[in-house]
């Protein structure tokens, strides 16, 4: 467990990003990296980097225990442990790696608010399944509860911590104008609303690693006005996130 949180730290360092703590959890212990929205950084590297830590040292120990058997004892011990935390850390169950990487690969699809409410939503289910998977094992061995610990703390976290993460991509958002200028070149998307539409209601179909532009239309399905994301956002915090894309143009005009 060391050595794969060590390799999240290692990872995230050599992007420039700061360990804040390390937490101990009941699924072990977690490294609190700073989210910093202003420095772009290879999220899949970062989660991947735990389990391809265990897995390396599975590789490692089976060479050990083949080659050089009885130099060290319980050598079978070390290449379970670590293939069995590869496979556990890559459960698509958040905060796991596995649960990291498919909210990242949502968001990118969805959007924000949606990608991360259908990560909890698919967590929650494999975490239920844990659940009942620990019980089997509580009943067969008469002793062992160790999933169930588990899985209790997955399905607690899949409740909390929403109001942090929501405002976490919020600032990535804002902070997306800096990371454009630094680079010049940026990928794009583009959405098309109602101009009924709330401005709070597309901020959740948007997401941090494209910038937007927003085409509006009326009910007859012409296009009344463009839009960029920071036009959006600047409105948002001129006016409120429950104006409507009318209210706005008229205001505006």
């Amino acid at each position: 467990m060391v050595i794969h949180e060590a390799a999240h730290i290692t990872a995230a360092v050599l992007q420039k990003r700061v360990l804040v703590s390390v937490a101990v959890t009941p699924a072990g212990l977690n490294a609190v990296i700073e989210e910093n929205p202003d420095i772009e950084v290879n999220r899949l590297l970062i989660n991947l980097s735990g389990p391809l830590a265990n897995i390396l040292m599975f590789i490692i120990c089976i060479i050990i225990d083949t080659y050089y058997f009885g130099v060290l004892r319980n050598m079978r011990f070390f290449i379970y442990a670590n293939i069995c935390l590869a496979i556990f850390n890559m459960l698509p169950i958040l905060p796991l790696d596995g649960g990291r990487i498919l909210k990242d690969i949502l968001v990118s699809r969805l959007g924000l608010i949606k990608g991360c409410k259908y990560a909890r939503r698919l967590s929650l289910v494999f975490s239920a399944l844990l659940m009942v998977l620990g019980v089997f094992q509580y009943i067969i061995s008469k002793y062992n509860f160790s999933l169930i610990l588990i899985a209790g703390y997955m399905l607690y976290f899949q409740k909390s911590d929403r109001p942090g993460e929501i405002l976490m991509n919020f600032k990535n958002l804002l902070f997306k104008r800096s990371r454009f200028l630094k680079k010049g070149i940026y990928p794009g998307r583009e959405l098309v609303v109602l101009e009924s539409t709330r401005l709070g209601d597309l901020i959740r179909s948007m997401d941090f690693d494209r910038f937007h532009i927003i085409y509006v239309v009326n009910e007859n399905m012409r296009v009344v006005r463009v839009f960029t994301e920071q036009e959006i956002m600047d409105n948002i915090m001129k006016y409120n996130a429950d104006i409507s894309f009318k209210d706005l143009m008229e205001t505006i005009d």
